[in-house]
């Protein structure tokens, strides 16, 4: 999806997805807090070739539309949890639906505890390029052979078995990815199409520099908002 097909298809007329929701009109976090399972980017020149993507926006004065998430966060979820604002069928069958968020987040954290990977703790992900949405910006990912795919979604139907989670909706649809940014406010037509052609060339530059990485152990996290998600601890 470019900005501009954004535009023409009239999605303008609504406010981005998550604006006033998870970040608000000057890119400040709004709390949205839960738990979730995570591996985090921490090779330093991966995170280097990621935080590219913004500096290129920010030397062609594009970067105010969205919300960057800080280096330090950048992450590929593999399996998640919990968020307290979304219950319902979201949330585990066994679980109360009325606990509070953070009592929640420990009962389901601990069904975790002592879980066996049963395979090894890092994965290969591949690239596939920027991923545009009314919600914001991110880098979408795929295990870098169909056997890598299929172990980690092995690996998260066992998660969804062990925390109650296993007939949420969307869950063998799951789309891997590394957000990078949070759509905040709608660019004007002219705005969108020079934003495309600068996201053009960093998508180019990102995969050049980066078409695959490796990612893991996973990390049982939680957080408070989209910027820090704080392990409690690792599986493997």
């Amino acid at each position: 999806m470019r900005l501009s097909d954004a535009i023409a298809a009239r999605q303008g007329e609504a406010p981005p997805t998550y604006l006033d929701l998870r970040f608000d009109a000057r890119g400040h976090a709004l709390p949205d807090p839960g738990c979730t399972v995570v591996a985090h980017v921490r090779d330093p020149a991966a995170n280097a070739a990621l935080a590219a993507v913004r500096a290129r926006m920010e030397d062609a004065g594009l970067a105010r539309f969205w919300a960057w998430l800080p280096p330090s966060s950048f992450h590929m979820t593999m399996f998640d949890i919990l968020l307290h604002g979304r219950r319902g069928a979201a949330w585990p069958q066994d679980l109360d639906p009325t606990l509070d968020g953070r009592l929640a987040d420990a009962r389901t954290t601990e069904r975790l505890r002592g879980f066996a990977l049963d395979t090894a703790p890092v994965f290969r992900m591949a690239l596939d390029g920027l991923a545009l949405s009314p919600s914001g910006m991110g880098v979408a990912l795929r295990g870098e052979t169909p056997a890598e795919d299929a172990r980690l979604r092995a690996l998260r139907d066992r998660m969804a078995a062990a925390t109650g989670l296993s007939a949420r909706p969307g869950h063998a649809e799951y789309r891997f990815h590394i957000t990078l940014a949070y759509l905040i406010d709608w660019p004007a037509p002219h705005e969108a199409a020079a934003a495309d052609a600068i996201l053009a060339e960093a998508e180019a530059a990102l995969l050049d520099a980066l078409p695959a990485l490796d990612l893991g152990p996973p990390e049982v996290c939680l957080f408070d908002d989209m910027t820090e998600f704080r392990p409690l601890f690792t599986l493997g």
